[in-house]
């Protein structure tokens, strides 16, 4: 478990000031991750909005940063693990911190080919459901009913993002790696435990980090961890970590209704209580899944 007092004494890893948005829980997951390893770190990071905050020659990280195309940064962080190890490094974690666009799509070929190779990598995405970007359009990850810049609500279209959202961490644990877990930035020692654990685990690790997006779900800046927070107690996200393909559920949600956290996010604004309601009945059968034990059977929202 995390030590509070530790983590309040420690050497901060990351300056202030980026060309990020306010309230980014992706820069707020980035500080999370340096708190958990501190420098013995290398971050790989796909094209995307984290490229915005070490645009040369200015930098926020006390750690290596390299940049790279949005599809490499799984094959770039394997080529680096191999140097390190031909040096005879074995005490530094290489991560990859890549959105879901270049995770769930763009990158998921290369991503796919390090897990099967087990690559001695840990590759978090950080997850913000759209391609934020370039401007907030749908991504592979992006929920059902979500409007974004491609599916938009207008006269033909009342519901926004008719697709279920895939589910990448499921996916990748069916690469047998030896850790798959999710995470939200609005439970920020669950996050530091679960970087320290994969980290100390050789092999293809990886985390699905929720993060709020201020002007992709158009919530208010002083609202963001607060909506990453009600995400996981909503039950919309289930926390979990799979090793081995073995389940842990790491936390039960509160099963506060999933308005809660609906009503807080402008992209879903135009929700009927009909629409609502659904999303709440698809969360529901989702955890009578999970509970009975069915977690691979269960439908994901």
């Amino acid at each position: 478990m995390v030590n509070v007092k530790e983590l309040a004494k420690q050497e901060e890893h990351m300056t202030g000031g980026t060309f990020a948005c306010s309230g980014c829980q992706a820069v707020y997951g980035l500080r999370l991750l340096q708190m958990a390893l501190g420098k013995k770190m290398i971050i790989v990071n796909s094209a995307g909005c984290m490229t915005l905050t070490a645009t040369y020659p200015y930098t926020c990280y006390k750690t290596p940063w390299l940049f790279n195309a949005i599809e490499n940064a799984a094959p770039t962080a394997t080529g680096i693990e191999k140097g390190l190890k031909a040096q005879g490094k074995d005490d530094v974690t290489v991560v990859c911190y890549a959105g879901d666009g270049a995770s769930y799509e763009i990158g998921f070929g290369p991503l796919s080919g390090a897990a099967y190779r087990n690559d001695n990598i840990l590759y978090i995405c950080y997850n913000n459901f759209n391609y934020a970007n370039t401007g907030h359009q749908v991504s592979p990850a992006t929920q059902e009913f979500a409007r974004t810049k491609t599916t938009p609500i207008g006269t033909k279209n009342k519901l926004g993002n008719i697709i279920p959202r895939k589910n990448l961490a499921k996916l990748m644990a069916l690469h047998d790696i030896p850790y798959a877990a999710t995470a939200s930035t609005g439970y920020q020692h669950d996050f530091i435990d679960k970087v320290r654990k994969a980290s100390k685990i050789k092999g293809f690790k990886f985390i699905d980090l929720l993060c709020a997006c201020e002007p992709g779900w158009l919530v208010k800046t002083h609202e963001m961890n607060k909506v990453s927070k009600l995400m996981v107690d909503t039950g919309m996200w289930p926390m979990y970590e799979i090793e081995k393909k073995k389940v842990t559920i790491n936390m039960k949600p509160l099963m506060t209704p999933v308005e809660t956290a609906l009503k807080m996010q402008g992209r879903y604004a135009h929700l009927t209580p009909e629409l609502i309601q659904k999303v709440q009945k698809l969360v529901n059968k989702e955890w009578e899944m999970i509970n009975a034990g069915k977690f691979w059977e269960a439908d994901e929202y």
